[in-house]
């Protein structure tokens, strides 16, 4: 039983780094941010620790924001970030195999995101800025989607889901 918790402990530190270089370094300049690889390492992390990859994505996605210099978001990225990693683990962790099922959880988890950072940006910038940054975050949420369902099974292999 504590082998597993040391276990969990490690995969969310080592999860939560790869959310923060897949987020801040791995990423492609929009208009009002970044599309980045991070969501697709925050659904593989779902995948291996069930919900402790809330604390992953809402902590390694706001440790980008501020490490790439959006620091005005990390609060908002904490906390929408850490919704779609809990969303994602309660509805795949159990599930052995790669499946539309998975696709569709991915898709809930961007919608999430998308609707999150929009009423965020709704507050912050006004409604007209909001809507613009529709398209870049749902082709963030696109990628996302994609590199989850590419990353997920490849991951799943080389960590065995932790159950502490």
């Amino acid at each position: 039983m504590k082998n597993n918790k040391v276990l969990t402990l490690v995969y969310c530190g080592l999860f939560t780094a790869l959310v923060v270089i897949a987020t801040a370094f791995l990423k492609v300049p929009t208009a009002t941010g970044y599309v980045n690889l991070g969501d697709g390492v925050i659904f593989a992390s779902a995948a291996v620790l069930g919900p402790y990859a809330a604390i992953v994505a809402g902590v390694g996605s706001a440790l980008a924001d501020i490490f790439a210099g959006y620091t005005i978001y990390a609060p908002a990225t904490l906390v929408i970030k850490a919704l779609m990693g809990l969303v994602a683990a309660q509805m795949i962790f159990n599930h052995e195999k790669l499946s539309k099922r998975n696709i569709i959880v991915y898709s809930i988890a961007e919608v999430i995101m998308v609707g999150g950072y929009f009423i965020f940006e709704t507050f912050l910038y006004g409604m007209p800025v909001a809507t613009i940054s529709l398209l870049p975050n749902l082709i963030q949420g696109i990628f996302g989607v994609a590199i989850g369902v590419i990353l997920t099974p490849i991951i799943k292999r080389i960590f065995k889901p932790s159950r502490a």
